[in-house]
């Protein structure tokens, strides 16, 4: 089986260093981390000396490997220059991929920056994600897939999203069906079965921050999906849940791994 990593979303309000506390505390090897800002309560990090300080001793003192940095909207006004300074900061604390949902509904000028994107994040060892969600441009497997294929970057590949595959109508078989290659993350979740009535974006993207549940907890397909991915597929567990929200950011990390050993192991 391969390590299990701690998403940011899981724990976002503890920040990127209460992550890597709560994720070591939890038993994690692995952490994502949300260094570059998407709302408004998101803290910036790149720039701030003394926060870049704080998460590089961390990751010294806990032995804690980086999985994904997130998170990178591929947008019509992208400034890549901007991006370079938290480029070369994940590059540092040595992680893997960056996220990138997308936010640009013009398909030829989206696979432009996506691949200019790939090409500056390969200067820093980074493979770059392509995140399909149902309240996206890119709203399907299929989208993200195109767009990865058209891109035809080394480094450019996808993201499957276990609650994004189930709310855009998606499903495991499909996955099965890429070249493995292209595959090298999942994030892995559980939630309750679609809701009959069709609901609004805004109802999607609320359940999806807040609402989703522990692997093992719902009804998809998890162990088809499993399945359907490479063997060694890196596993970031990324489910904020309602009900736990209350509890403090290390014992969320330690049920959301918990969950997930359990699940796997059936």
């Amino acid at each position: 089986m391969s390590e299990l990593s701690l998403a940011a979303l899981t724990i976002l309000d503890a920040g990127p260093a209460g992550q890597i506390k709560a994720a070591h505390e939890a038993g994690f090897k692995s952490v994502g981390l949300r260094l570059q800002p998407l709302l408004p309560s998101d803290r910036k990090i790149v720039g701030d000396r003394a926060a870049m300080q704080e998460v590089e001793n961390l990751i010294a003192a806990t032995g804690m490997h980086v999985l994904e940095i997130g998170v990178f909207p591929i947008r019509p006004d992208m400034d890549l220059e901007a991006l370079s300074p938290v480029l070369s900061f994940s590059h540092k604390i040595g992680a893997q991929f960056i996220v990138c949902p997308v936010e640009d509904d013009n398909k030829a000028r989206r696979v432009e920056t996506f691949g200019a994107l790939c090409d500056l994040a390969e200067s820093c060892a980074l493979d770059v994600l392509v995140e399909f969600n149902p309240y996206s441009a890119c709203r399907t497997l299929d989208e993200a897939l195109d767009m990865v294929k058209a891109c035809g970057r080394r480094n450019g590949k996808l993201l499957v999203d276990a609650f994004h595959l189930s709310r855009s109508g998606g499903h495991p078989r499909e996955v099965a069906a890429i070249d493995r290659t292209l595959l090298p993350l999942v994030h892995l979740c559980d939630a309750p079965p679609l809701p009959p009535a069709q609901r609004s974006e805004d109802e999607v993207r609320k359940e999806s921050r807040t609402s989703r549940l522990l692997p093992g907890e719902g009804s998809l397909w998890l162990g088809e999906l499993m399945a359907a991915l490479p063997a060694d597929v890196a596993i970031s567990i990324e489910a904020p849940a309602a009900q736990y929200a209350h509890l403090p950011a290390a014992e969320r990390a330690r049920l959301a791994l918990r969950a997930t050993e359990k699940m796997l192991r059936r």
